[in-house]
């Protein structure tokens, strides 16, 4: 009896302490869920691109070593750009189609850092072909609505955190993050010396309404340097003295409207347009006599186009237009007109090269021109590359679709990611020979980066790439300085990644100097020592993230990232 009523005890003792365990383990998890941090290692940079925004997720985080690493934990998208939105949208209007994103973001991100995390929203070239006032308007309500809801909990946002960013800092933005992921800089931008490299590497972006290249130049002022590719020696890396990544040592520029969409759309202007010209030309009605006359006396050995019958006058009340840049047969309606492709390769390779040098007109002697895109005057290409976005997700297309010329074909792939530029030309007209309703058509679906309604502008694409990298930038047509890539290791090269970099270092930065500060003269009192730093810290944003005010988008606002 006595010792079944000692074993009682014990069991009662056993489920008390148990009970105290949970009821500590309940108290801990109900103050931590409490618990509000004034830092947090998350932040959240939002692209606001020109086919919706898309939110990242990212995490600093400490390894048992004590070295910082970047973590990209989730991403979440709306599939409505923000450019759509008129300047007299409502607020809550505007806000709606990004809560669901934020939800996202207070999912993965602990309750206690939700006030304190950092939120960004920076829009591209989308963006940046509204009017200031269109785009402030829209800032406006996005941030009321969203700071209005009660479904928002990133309370330091501020209207100030959205902003169009400038071109040449989202290609720097993406060179930075090129870097980082090869192991070349670390969470400060700082150049890692301990590992063997080719020192940092530029990048290239492509958008579909911009485009962006960035570089380290050779020594010297950037713009007094010869265009074109550097000589061998004067492409290798020996130091520099860089010790961080700083936006004033690289080259960068942006082309606003030199995105594959805004390029294919100035292209069939360009067709249309001259076709047009040549309608209206008083020597038209001469042609066309010409061209009766033929009928007649040569009708046997009369051009391809006069044996289907078309005269000058016959072309002039056609709605067609020829398009040398899509697969024989493809028809493209446009502002009232039929594009029939040809799948001329060289006539595409002609025009792209007329359109590369100037935005607003067509230059015939691209030759004599040399090597320049957009009107600007750039230094010789240096170092290795990494090419991303639709870069990758075009070329990689060549790389597929290139069939139709066997030897080029198996010449790429054995050579991919990293061809050289007469390797990529030479596959081109494995891709644009192909008729489209007999062969190319039946491709939908066969490459995982190419949907349906891309499918028919592979060929522009994949000829306007080409094409600027070895005619506009100057690459060497047998270099194989460039890398072709969608992610590094299963992280997405993206210049959202290269910001959210760029701000921990700027931030790393200040609060170094907030301790040297301190250090240093321990007579000013707080308001003081709040004051300078506040002082110092636009400076030193600076000095790690801005590019050269001089280059890039003609059109850079008030409300851009020039930290």
């Amino acid at each position: 009896m006595g010792r079944t009523m000692n074993l009682s005890k014990n069991k009662i003792r056993v489920l008390v302490v148990a009970l105290l365990v949970v009821i500590l383990a309940l108290a801990n998890s109900i103050v931590s869920a409490n618990t509000v941090e004034s830092k947090s290692p998350f932040k959240i940079i939002l692209d606001g691109g020109s086919t919706g925004s898309r939110l990242h997720v990212f995490e600093f985080v400490k390894k048992r070593n004590g070295e910082e690493k970047i973590i990209r934990r989730g991403s979440s998208k709306a599939n409505v750009p923000i450019s759509s939105f008129g300047s007299k949208a409502s607020p809550s209007e505007v806000a709606e189609h990004m809560l669901p994103l934020f939800d996202f973001a207070a999912g993965v991100i602990p309750r206690k850092y939700h006030a304190a995390t950092e939120v960004k929203y920076a829009a591209t070239a989308g963006m940046r072909l509204l009017k200031q006032e269109e785009q402030d308007a829209v800032y406006t309500a996005l941030h009321q609505g969203l700071t209005e809801s009660d479904k928002f909990v990133f309370t330091s946002f501020q209207l100030e955190d959205l902003a169009t960013l400038d071109g040449d800092l989202e290609g720097f933005f993406g060179a930075v993050a090129a870097n980082y992921l090869h192991g070349i800089v670390d969470t400060n931008l700082r150049v890692k010396e301990e590992i063997e490299h080719d020192g940092p590497i530029g990048a290239l972006d492509m958008g579909g309404s911009s485009t962006q290249i960035v570089f380290l130049p050779g020594e010297g002022n950037i713009l007094d340097q010869q265009e074109g590719t550097c000589d061998p020696e004067d492409c290798l890396w020996d130091g520099d003295g860089i010790e961080h990544i700083n936006g004033d040592d690289f080259f960068t520029t942006s082309y606003l409207s030199y995105g594959v969409d805004q390029f294919r759309q100035r292209l069939w202007n360009t067709l249309i347009d001259e076709k047009q010209s040549y309608c209206n030309s008083p020597y038209t009605a001469i042609y066309d006599g010409i061209d009766q006359l033929k009928k007649l006396l040569w009708s046997s050995l009369v051009s391809e186009r006069l044996d289907e019958g078309l005269g000058s006058s016959d072309i002039c009340v056609s709605k067609e237009v020829q398009n040398p840049c899509a697969n024989k047969g493809f028809v493209a309606e446009f502002e009232g007109f039929h594009l029939v492709g040809t799948g001329d390769t060289e006539e595409c390779i002609r025009h792209t090269q007329r359109l590369i040098p100037h935005p607003a007109k067509a230059h015939d002697n691209h030759a004599q021109i040399g090597n320049q895109v957009g009107g600007v005057k750039h230094p010789p290409v240096r170092g290795k590359f990494l090419a991303m976005s639709l870069y990758y997700f075009a070329l990689d297309s060549l790389r597929v679709f290139s069939k139709a010329n066997d030897e080029a074909h198996q010449a790429l792939n054995l050579s991919w990611p990293n061809p050289s530029i007469e390797e990529l030309h030479n596959a081109l007209d494995g891709l644009c020979s192909r008729d489209w309703h007999e062969d190319m058509a039946s491709e939908v679906g066969s490459h995982s980066f190419t949907r349906e309604e891309v499918l028919p502008h592979r060929c522009l694409e994949a000829v306007y790439m080409v094409t600027l990298l070895k005619d506009g930038y100057g690459f060497h047509p047998e270099s194989r300085d460039i890398t072709f890539t969608f992610d590094v290791d299963g992280s997405e090269v993206e210049w959202t990644l290269g910001m959210a970099l760029s701000m921990n270092a700027a931030n790393s930065q200040i609060e170094a100097q907030k301790e040297e500060q301190a250090s240093i003269n321990t007579t000013f009192d707080d308001r003081d020592t709040e004051s300078s730093m506040q002082a110092l810290s636009s400076s030193n944003a600076a000095i790690i993230v801005t590019s050269s005010p001089s280059l890039g988008d003609a059109s850079l606002s008030p409300s851009t990232y020039m930290e």
